[in-house]
């Protein structure tokens, strides 16, 4: 029964403030870069691409980078929160995540509005926010696991925010477009 018990986690409201301070400024830093964002070929292909995968469904191309950036970013929350007393270090890759957020909210609005905007509010932003809210659970209560099945619970977490980007993909993605 020990197996997958916790211990009682304390929250720490003021990491949780300084998480959504950091988050609010980077994605404000990101969306204030959105003059020099939309020029760059290379992003505005990358948008592109994106919305043209969402739409056609071409859930591989969408589910590997996402899986990847997912396994990567909740490896290193979990390591940082697991290993050091100094969780507040998380808010360095924190203000990463929402800048690349900002960014790519801009740029899929900007690139194919109507399109972008469909699939920025109805796949992109739920998607990010979830992962975020992992990040920020990883970080907060990395040490309550147990031992034994401590190292794999990042990638089974990345996992399940997979599962849920592939449910609002075919799922309400196409709920949406068959109402549209």
């Amino acid at each position: 029964m020990r197996n997958l018990s916790c211990c009682r986690p304390k929250w720490d409201k003021k990491f949780f403030f300084a998480f959504l301070i950091a988050f609010a400024c980077s994605l404000i830093c990101g969306i204030a870069l959105c003059e020099f964002v939309t020029h760059n070929a290379y992003l505005r292909d990358l948008a592109c691409d994106y919305i043209y995968n969402v739409f056609n469904f071409k859930n591989s191309a969408l589910i590997v980078p996402h899986i990847l950036g997912d396994i990567l970013y909740f490896y290193i929350f979990f390591l940082i929160g697991y290993f050091t007393k100094l969780k507040y270090i998380t808010l360095v890759f924190v203000f990463l995540r929402g800048l690349f957020f900002g960014v790519y909210v801009v740029l899929l609005a900007c690139v194919n509005s109507f399109g972008g905007i469909m699939v920025m509010i109805f796949v992109f932003i739920p998607a990010t926010l979830i992962s975020v809210a992992i990040c920020y659970a990883l970080a907060e209560f990395g040490k309550c696991w147990d031992n034994k099945f401590v190292f794999a619970v990042p990638a089974a977490l990345a996992l399940i925010d997979c599962i849920i980007l592939l449910l609002l993909i075919n799922l309400v993605f196409r709920v949406v477009i068959i109402i549209v």
